[in-house]
């Protein structure tokens, strides 16, 4: 395992019409309702989870504490977080500020940053809150607390949801969880012709746009496998999930969802 690296800019935003019109057309086919269906203004993030981050222990690599990739300023590339296993998809970058990360609150902190970190919580339990990048860059800052510190445990803290850097909106979050770039010239053509797949996809205009999505659109691939019952199911009572794929039989998960909080 390599030790990731951190590279600059977090989303630059594409200024092509018929780019943007052609892929809510296409994700629109994918998801079974028009990105019109979903709230406009509410925040929507793709975040990569999974055994996978454990195994390899890239969830505890030193590069998501760098203070330029913790408060967001600068995001992170890992050459074994992959979204498929194939030539010609971009790298992952990661914004560690607005990833999750877990911290054992039972370590030996001072006390005003084991309070501060319950106050800004987002899940988790009392002896493992899960808080966003953001915070826990402020709050070490604060209270003088390095993560890093040779006295403290190897696993004190770790990455749970590693949130793919996108612009926030539904689109993007859509864009960058399904391997596409910032253009036509990104796309990547799937190599499966079968008939399912390609009824699934017949609706999706742009035929560039239709092939790339042949490796998303699968339920029961080995390689990155639609969840579309999770997904239908969320829909029905107003859940959060919007898309889910599960990666190399369950070993990572790929989410796009609306931001709670």
């Amino acid at each position: 395992m390599k030790v990731g690296t951190v590279t600059s800019n977090l989303s630059t935003p594409t200024t092509d019409d018929d780019w943007e019109s052609l892929l809510r057309q296409a994700f629109g086919v994918l998801l079974g309702h028009p990105l019109s269906d979903f709230d406009s203004g509410a925040e929507y993030a793709a975040y990569y989870s999974g055994n996978w981050l454990y195994e390899t222990e890239i969830n505890r690599d030193p590069a998501w504490l760098e203070p330029t990739a913790l408060t967001g300023r600068e995001t992170i590339t890992n050459e074994n977080l992959l979204l498929l296993d194939e030539v010609g998809y971009p790298p992952l970058r990661f914004d560690a500020s607005r990833s999750l990360f877990e911290i054992d609150a039972a370590a030996e902190f001072p006390a005003a940053f084991k309070q501060d970190l319950a106050a800004v919580e987002l899940e988790g339990t009392d002896r493992w809150p899960r808080v966003k990048g953001v915070d826990l860059a402020r709050l070490t800052a604060r209270h003088g607390v390095d993560l890093t510190a040779p006295d403290l445990p190897a696993k004190t803290w770790c990455v749970t949801r590693a949130r793919i850097a996108s612009d926030g909106t539904l689109l993007d979050a859509l864009r960058v969880a399904t391997g596409m770039g910032e253009g036509f010239d990104s796309l990547v053509a799937c190599g499966r012709t079968d008939a399912e797949t390609e009824a699934a996809l017949a609706a999706v205009e742009h035929a560039g746009i239709r092939s790339h999505l042949g490796a998303f659109c699968d339920p029961r691939s080995d390689d990155l496998a639609l969840c579309l019952h999770d997904m239908r199911k969320s829909r029905e009572e107003g859940g959060a999930l919007v898309a889910q794929w599960d990666g190399a039989v369950d070993q990572y998960e790929i989410t796009v969802q609306r931001v709670e909080a």
